[in-house]
């Protein structure tokens, strides 16, 4: 652990000097004008988030020679993208965004190539037609009603605020990751295929679609007590609609800012839903697994987000908390481990959730959400850019745990020159749980200390 803060401390005696959102000087990207016209351009973003972590394993989590680890430390990808879109006619953009995700020294490559060579995919690929633009072309006053169509592997799917992140504006250090409910089972990185309308309504921002899930089928998992995901082509609806008290937030892009580090008055509230039918099911039958009873899957979420500067020293208060409420049917229930070390099956008797830093993530039942950040006044230490101490809580009511659980990270950003050129350090608990006398209980929580280097253009 000293070895791992002697790191922190070290990285944090240099200065990038690179632009980014909370910088008066960063205009967010490269940007090629396309002919005389100035509303024709392309343009290019590039985001990179690496880790340094410091893992308190789960219990029977061995290392890459096999032996116990009690603990485990790292370097790896979280997320290199880019992104390119354009708007050739103020009437038609086309939006593509790739990269990579989760590579480690042991894992995360290619097929068979181990932790070598990662799958470069894109992770949104659409196009959209503005049906009523958001200005008038002649006058080039705001319109008070806007609808723009798409299609494509978008994000525009709702639910929450943090459906569709912002990747480089997070107020944490990452996402709760059951912002994305079938998060790599029926979706690919939180996107499916599928046709959404877009825009706004006065202050209210709204966003509506109708998706074509990815199949998924979890054999495996499927019990006559507990559903997991079948196989099924059928189409799936959603939504969210925020309302915008103060200032209103862009919208050619579905992302949305985490924080805004002091730049923007935002107050919204919104509510989102999404609905695929018979995606679930349970199966009586083990001798044939496919007479199964199916379930849809819903989710629907209520969330309030606030980021206003105060004072006159710049300070600003960073607040959103939010209420998911899964029904995939009976007893449905996933876990995860990002950038896990250890990939094992679990072994129930000693950690359900798995091996590693593995947890559980959602399931049918209820999430509540809530995180603060405070934006400190620049004139402490300003020459080293600005800081942002944060907290994040998660109550999870899973009906296939017999016990609530509640996980807590704190941490800070060092924002060098905004968003882009920052440094996060976070804290993070998780639970334990495991089978004992027929009950899944919560027997310890493990912790992890992560630091992780953004930079961007």
């Amino acid at each position: 652990m000293i070895r791992f803060l002697l790191a922190f401390l070290f990285l944090f005696s240099f200065h990038f000097h690179v632009f980014s959102q909370g910088s008066e000087i960063y205009q967010g990207g490269i940007h090629i004008p396309v002919g005389r016209d100035s509303s024709k351009y392309i343009r290019i973003a590039m985001v990179q988030q690496f880790w340094l972590r410091s893992i308190e394993n789960n219990p029977g989590t061995v290392d890459a020679s096999g032996n116990l680890a009690e603990h485990s430390t790292d370097i790896g990808s979280r997320r290199t993208r880019v992104t390119i879109y354009s708007q050739i006619s103020p009437r038609f953009l086309v939006y593509a965004q790739f990269g990579t995700n989760n590579q480690t020294f042991i894992n995360g490559g290619a097929p068979g190539q181990g932790a070598k060579k990662p799958q470069l995919f894109f992770h949104d690929a659409w196009t959209e037609f503005a049906v009523v633009p958001e200005r008038d072309y002649f006058t080039k006053e705001a319109n008070p009603f806007s609808l723009s169509l798409g299609a494509g592997l978008h994000s525009w799917s709702g639910i929450s605020r943090l459906g569709s992140p912002s990747i480089g504006s997070f107020l944490t250090l990452d996402l709760p990751v059951f912002n994305f409910p079938n998060v790599e089972r029926t979706d690919q990185f939180g996107r499916q295929y599928g046709i959404y309308a877009k825009g706004m309504a006065g202050p209210v921002h709204y966003r509506l679609h109708i998706n074509k899930p990815f199949v998924d089928q979890r054999i495996g998992e499927i019990t006559a007590e507990r559903a997991s995901n079948i196989a099924t082509d059928r189409w799936a609806i959603g939504g969210y609609a925020a309302y915008q008290f103060l200032e209103k937030e862009a919208i050619l892009s579905p992302f949305r800012a985490g924080s805004y580090v002091g730049t923007k008055r935002v107050f919204n509230i919104g509510t989102g839903f999404y609905h695929h039918p018979e995606a679930s099911g349970t199966s009586s039958n083990s001798g044939n697994i496919t007479d199964f009873n199916p379930y849809d899957q819903t989710v629907w979420a209520i969330d309030a987000f606030l980021d206003h500067p105060f004072g006159n020293q710049r300070m600003a208060l960073t607040a959103y908390s939010v209420l998911y409420n899964y029904d995939y049917g009976p007893n449905y229930f996933r876990t995860v481990g990002i950038m896990n070390l250890d990939s094992r099956l679990a072994d129930a008797s000693v950690s359900l959730a798995g091996y590693g830093n593995a947890e559980p993530l959602l399931g049918t039942g209820q999430i509540w959400m809530t995180q603060f950040g405070l934006l400190l006044p620049p004139n402490w230490l300003a020459s080293l850019g600005k800081f942002q101490p944060f907290v994040q809580t998660e109550y999870k009511d899973l009906d296939y745990l017999n016990e609530t659980f509640t996980n807590l990270d704190v941490g800070l950003n060092w924002f060098i020159e905004g968003q882009v050129a920052k440094l996060t350090l976070q804290y993070g608990t998780r639970p334990i749980f495991r089978e004992q006398n027929n009950q899944r209980i919560q027997t310890d929580t493990k912790g992890q200390w992560t630091l992780q280097i953004q930079l961007a253009i």
